[in-house]
């Protein structure tokens, strides 16, 4: 499996916080900066290494506001429920 890009929305699979979902909005030596727009904020996002998340789906663009994060993974979700993904 490819490391998750930049944007992409990625499900948490180890630690407190597993099965959520996060967009991936940047990298810091060797692990992924993680945002969900409510407890992490753009501003202050999460630090996760890439072994412990795994991607949901693909996006393109970069988020702007906290607001856009929570509706790429609100659509995210959706679209993986569609599919019969198990999220969590």
């Amino acid at each position: 499996m490819t490391a998750p890009a930049p944007y992409d929305v990625v499900e948490s699979l180890a630690g407190h916080d597993r099965g959520r979902l996060y967009q991936v909005v940047g990298e810091e030596n060797g692990r992924l900066l993680l945002a969900d727009g409510r407890l992490k904020k753009l501003e202050a996002p999460k630090q996760k290494g890439p072994r412990h998340v795994r991607r949901i789906a693909r996006v393109s663009e970069a988020p702007a506001t906290d607001k856009q994060i929570r509706t790429t993974l609100a659509q995210a979700a959706e679209t993986a429920r569609k599919k019969g993904d198990q999220l969590g």
